[in-house]
């Protein structure tokens, strides 16, 4: 994210803290998390396990990308996409195939979160391409000028 201009690191940057905060937060207090999400820790013991997995991967990405170098941000930002899209799509297959209770409304809670962050890690990316572009054509008219 160094070298972006100001909107662009905001965008990136809000994205990146709300993965780091529910990062932080899933992977200190899975049973917490897990009961402030309507999941029962009675009926699935496992799942601290799994908070923890997601939260570390989500920490590990926000620390990447806010250290990401204006080159290697982009790429981050298309992982960041990949994954969202399939915790979403995750989420999804998993209430239709009924395997979680929707009274409970845990599953709308995540993937909400996901499509946050899947919204700012689209826009930003999409702002930096319209940018570059924008960039490419002045670089190009300028090189013209000087024929």
């Amino acid at each position: 994210m160094r070298g972006q201009v100001w909107y662009i690191a905001a965008t990136i940057g809000l994205m990146c803290l709300i993965r780091f905060s529910l990062g932080v937060f899933g992977y200190a207090e899975p049973q917490w998390f897990m009961e402030e999400i309507g999941i029962s820790l009675s009926s699935n013991p496992q799942l601290p396990y799994a908070i923890r997995a997601w939260a570390i991967r989500d920490i590990v990405i926000s620390v990447l990308v806010v250290f990401a170098s204006k080159t290697n941000v982009n790429m981050l930002l298309v992982g960041c996409i990949a994954i969202d899209f399939t915790d979403i799509i995750s989420a999804y297959l998993s209430g239709k195939a009924g395997l979680f209770d929707t009274a409970d409304g845990w599953l709308l809670k995540l993937a909400s979160t996901a499509i946050a962050a899947l919204i700012l890690e689209v826009g930003a990316l999409l702002v930096i391409a319209i940018r570059k572009t924008s960039e490419n054509v002045e670089i190009e008219a300028t090189q013209t000028e000087r024929l």
